[in-house]
């Protein structure tokens, strides 16, 4: 009985990794300075955006009109990852970027940071953009 429950259990874990994961503002700001080396300047802005844009869930789809956005970021499958259209800068499979592993989801973010900035996102265009988004990462505990 002991091992069908190990099984079980393991059969369990491995599964969820496969699935989304929902964050909280703080844990998210920690795990992209401590992990991924955002500046902690930035943060506020990369919290507001995931928010805005996914509500913080690793496998929010998004639809636009013909095309969609995948993941924590909503990286979008015409210009960024491959869905079976448009151009994958990011050299990424769309479905990736729904899992609890944001590591893929970080390089790519970062790249069309690097390109567009901020403004490549919407959610951070119309709700973050010019405001003061200490909210987002106040009362956080950011030590590493």
């Amino acid at each position: 009985m002991h091992f069908l429950a190990a099984v079980l259990l393991a059969v369990i874990s491995l599964s969820a990794s496969c699935y989304g994961k929902i964050y909280t503002k703080c844990e998210l700001a920690k795990e992209l300075k401590c992990i991924y080396g955002f500046a902690q300047s930035s943060l506020g802005d990369w919290v507001c955006l995931v928010q805005h844009e996914s509500s913080f869930n690793t496998a929010a789809v998004g639809q636009n009109k013909g095309s969609k956005d995948y993941g924590l970021f909503q990286i979008n499958d015409y210009y960024w990852c491959n869905s079976g259209t448009g151009t994958n800068d990011c050299n990424i499979n769309c479905d990736k970027l729904k899992d609890n592993d944001i590591a893929d989801d970080v390089k790519c973010a970062k790249k069309i940071f690097g390109r567009h900035g901020f403004n490549a996102w919407y959610g951070w265009k119309n709700n973050c953009k010019g405001k003061n988004l200490s909210s987002y990462t106040s009362g956080c505990n950011l030590s590493c």
